[in-house]
């Protein structure tokens, strides 16, 4: 008797709210109404779990008329109107959902099969194939970027700032290798690729590929082969992706300049795991093995690898970022006095600015300690340490479209004075994200 009550003072409440449309939408609820729609509620349930479904849905229209924006209840009401023979209800509740939510590829399937089974076939095909459409497109992720600009680089050899330089107890001409400044132009593109094994899956199958090229306009650097600097890279694997965890496995094939003239070919694996501690602390554990070919110093020729983590903390609402890590870094080589084992660290900050500007400023340190000497003209065992410290600024232009400006810097020291340089490089560009 409580419940058909009611029922009564919500259908009174509910032609009370529609008879004055204007009101309705400036006044809350009172206390006693929420409790004759909170009883309201209770009694359709109770109708539906008895298979009552037209009184359920009576029910459903007069909340309806008091919430009319409510999905959830909309979705109900339909679903009850089906179930009541109320083809005609339950449809036009359907595509007034569909419509509200375009995106939602469930809701979009339900509907197409309410139509289905009402017999409008040719409605059921349209949403079905939109569907099938919006599944593989959820499916498959494909992003990317663009860039391209100019830079002005001290060091484009990264070579000793003198011609001369001693070698244990030798003065030789470095001659080629010596520190030359140029202006240069660069170019670059990447993509990630994604396929999900299934909507609900939390399995992935993934790859990317990255491609560097940077022009020095300086004459001078042909000698030394240094006119151009390239690298490239393609990986593929699988990941796994929940809500707090992902894991990443892939195998890799990278090209890049080292060093003067090397060029390096790697091929190997990588692996990293993310765990979500909170949402604003995330931890990120990474390691990589790979075989390193060397096409000008065989003798460097071997395995490298490296394992550590890092910890990146989300500041504040704004979306700033921090990011400190540290890891182990080392190699073998075929001739043992050029395998080293080292570690390297970073700390880098990303701040978002008013006026859609981006500030990153970071710093790096990498040591690595030789088996052996640098050169043949040497005794003592090689060591280097290289600083880098940088800033770049960002400004989005749009969505996808923004000017990228950075400044770098770069101090090696080596106790051999081959490797002993610094270096500044400015630069200006585009970034095209797709």
């Amino acid at each position: 008797m409580k419940c058909a009550l009611a029922f009564v003072l919500l259908v009174c409440c509910t032609f009370a709210a529609v008879a004055s449309a204007p009101e309705r939408e400036s006044r809350a609820l009172t206390a006693e109404e929420r409790t004759v729609v909170n009883e309201a509620l209770a009694l359709a349930q109770s109708h539906v779990a008895q298979k009552n479904y037209h009184d359920a849905a009576l029910i459903y229209t007069a909340l309806l008329a008091i919430y009319p924006d409510d999905g959830n209840l909309t979705l109900i009401h339909a679903r009850t109107s089906l179930l009541a023979g109320d083809t005609q209800r339950a449809l036009s509740l359907y595509d007034k959902l569909v419509n509200r939510h375009p995106h939602n590829t469930d809701l979009r399937f339900e509907a197409a099969r309410a139509h289905y089974a009402t017999g409008s076939e040719s409605t059921a095909m349209r949403l079905g194939g939109q569907v099938l459409s919006d599944y593989e497109k959820q499916r498959l992720q494909i992003n990317g970027t663009a860039r391209a600009g100019v830079l002005y680089d001290t060091n484009a050899t990264q070579g000793p700032s003198s011609d001369t330089i001693n070698l244990g107890d030798w003065r030789n001409v470095s001659g080629y290798y010596s520190q030359k400044g140029s202006l240069g132009v660069y170019t670059s593109l990447r993509l990630d690729l994604a396929w999900n094994l299934d909507t609900v899956s939390p399995w992935w199958l993934v790859g990317d590929a990255h491609g560097f090229w940077r022009g020095n306009a300086n004459d001078e650097l042909n000698a030394s082969k240094t006119r151009e600097w390239q690298s490239g890279r393609v990986a593929a694997g699988v990941r796994y992706m929940d809500s707090q965890n992902l894991a990443d496995l892939r195998a890799k094939c990278e090209f890049f300049d080292y060093q003067f003239t090397n060029r390096v070919v790697a091929l190997g694996g990588e692996f990293r795991y993310v765990r979500v501690v909170t949402p604003w602390l995330h931890l990120v554990a990474d390691t990589a093995v790979e075989s390193r070919t060397y096409n000008r110093v065989k003798q460097y020729d071997g395995v490298f690898g490296r394992a550590g983590g890092h910890a990146r903390f989300l500041l504040g609402g704004a979306g700033h970022e921090f990011l400190l890590g540290a890891s182990w870094i080392g190699a073998t080589a075929r001739q043992s006095d050029y395998a080293y084992g080292g570690w390297q660290g970073l700390a880098r900050f990303n701040f978002n600015l008013p006026y859609n500007f981006t500030l990153s400023p970071s710093a790096s340190l990498v040591q690595e300690f030789y088996r052996g000497p640098g050169t043949f003209l040497e005794t003592h065992k090689r060591e280097d340490t290289r600083l880098r410290l940088g800033v770049d600024v960002s400004y989005a232009i749009s969505k996808s479209w923004s000017v990228e400006a950075g400044y770098h810097y770069t101090n090696s020291y080596s106790t051999c004075n081959l490797y002993k340089f610094d270096q500044h490089m400015t630069s200006l560009g585009m970034a095209w994200k797709f």
